[in-house]
């Protein structure tokens, strides 16, 4: 005879709310597409130099800046990197949601640090062009990034670039 015996018994109250949802926290770790952590990164970091149509020459050494200290980027080697770069130039080419697809594989606690790498990108060439600020308005959005926060994050990339 078994000693085991049954302690939880469904219930039909109604689930009590609680500031720790961890459904909804689930939710925002869940990745239900095929970009992993490098390639939706990078996704960002090309669309950003590449959003007034040209890549500047500071864009693109602040991109290898970036490869280089980025936690994310630098345990690749060059053929890892051309590897991932295709993939990504691939995909915004034969998939029309390809940016947003990228910015919903981006982790949730890495979307804001990611956001403030593009800007810095957009900026590394001194101007912030029409085409720019239109990028960085719809990768806030999509993202999911509070306005506010994108805003403070912008002001400071500025204020670091001036100076």
């Amino acid at each position: 005879m078994s000693d085991v015996q049954i302690i939880f018994t469904p219930t039909t109250t109604e689930k009590a709310t609680t500031p720790l949802d961890l459904d909804e926290i689930a939710r925002d770790f869940q990745s239900n597409t095929d970009w992993n952590i490098p390639e939706a990164y990078m996704c960002l970091i090309l669309s950003a130099a590449f959003a007034d149509g040209e890549l500047a020459a500071e864009e693109k050494q602040e991109i290898a800046a970036l490869v280089m200290r980025s936690r994310t980027m630098k345990r690749l080697d060059q053929s890892e990197l051309a590897k991932v770069n295709a993939t990504v130039n691939e995909r915004l080419h034969s998939r029309p949601n390809g940016l947003a697809e990228a910015c919903s594989s981006i982790p949730v606690d890495m979307r804001l640090s990611v956001f403030a790498h593009c800007v810095d990108i957009v900026l590394a060439d001194g101007e912030l062009r029409q085409s720019e600020a239109d990028f960085l308005n719809r990768i806030t959005s999509m993202l999911r990034l509070d306005a506010d926060k994108a805003k403070q994050v912008l002001t400071v990339v500025m204020l670091k670039n001036r100076y």
